[in-house]
């Protein structure tokens, strides 16, 4: 893929994460704080302490509008966070101000496949479900060896997929039960079924090719990366903690059409269910924690 190309493709990913508003017709589990406690509250806060136990200087990969960053500076932390999208990183600085966390945060628009790090500048390097949209995984990754001082800590929180069949099985619960997205335009979403089920390695192998075919169509970097994720890490940095969690039903839990009553219910029993796939195979979960030591 020529540079002309990436630039078209990097630009709508840009675009299409630079609109922060909940779809109603496909909601995401961050749409809805109590789902999100349910799912993902008792890692994140596991994942916050860790961060926290390795400041103070601390840069986050990917920040978005800012969550995780004025999280981390409200427990005393100076954070600088770079974000894709020029909007999301202007919503973050207004939020630090509206906070009174502006003195401790600093956000920066910029491609985390291609940017430079100061060297030696952090104790903690972050990133939450960020690293399965770069491109140049292992490239950042040396920029962020770099970027850390010695005996500094990369904190990772991400999505690295389902398997084939997993996937293949949320697309037909999808297809089936009732969720916010009509019949009909599910219908309309069969296109996209492709990319759903394509490995990271044939998305790899597409971009090299200059394809975007088996590309989402509005962000075309998802899961660009993420089985890789853990090896990656591990080939550059001693991983002093790891498993993963939220093998499957975290996915459909948001998207169900379900009054309030049985909403909040099912999604602590899909959760459960979660949990006992996770005891039967530990290392079988959509999403990973990571704490990695920079000898």
């Amino acid at each position: 893929m020529n540079r002309e190309e990436y630039d078209i493709l990097i630009g709508r990913e840009a675009a299409h994460w630079s609109v922060v508003a909940c779809d109603g017709e496909d909601p995401q589990i961050w749409d809805d704080a109590r789902l999100f406690e349910i799912f993902f509250g008792r890692e994140y806060r596991h994942f916050l302490r860790r961060v926290e136990e390795h400041g103070p200087r601390v840069l986050e990969l990917g920040c978005g509008s800012g969550g995780t960053a004025l999280a981390l500076a409200g427990r005393g932390l100076r954070v600088t966070g770079i974000d894709l999208s020029p909007e999301r990183v202007r919503a973050a600085g207004r939020e630090a101000l509206r906070r009174g966390l502006a003195d401790r945060t600093e956000f920066l628009s910029g491609d985390l496949n291609l940017m430079p790090l100061p060297p030696s500048s952090f104790d903690c390097v972050v990133a939450h479900d960020a690293l399965h949209h770069i491109l140049e995984l292992g490239d950042l990754l040396d920029r962020v060896r770099a970027a850390l001082v010695p005996g500094g800590r990369l904190v990772v929180m991400d999505f690295v997929g389902m398997g084939s069949v997993r996937r293949v099985v949320a697309a037909g619960l999808f297809a089936l039960l009732p969720t916010y997205r009509s019949y009909r335009s599910k219908w309309g979403l069969r296109r996209r079924l492709l990319s759903f089920l394509t490995p990271e390695s044939r998305k790899r192998k597409a971009f090299a090719q200059g394809s975007a075919k088996l590309l989402h169509a509005e962000s075309p970097f998802e899961e660009i990366s993420g089985p890789s994720i853990h090896a990656e890490i591990a080939s550059r940095f001693r991983v002093e903690e790891y498993f993963t969690f939220c093998p499957f039903w975290y996915y459909l839990a948001p998207k169900l059409r379900l009054p309030p009553s049985w909403r909040y219910p099912l999604a602590r029993t899909l959760h459960a269910l979660d949990g006992a796939m996770i005891r039967i195979r530990p290392r079988s979960g959509a999403h990973i924690l990571m704490t990695a030591h920079n000898d």
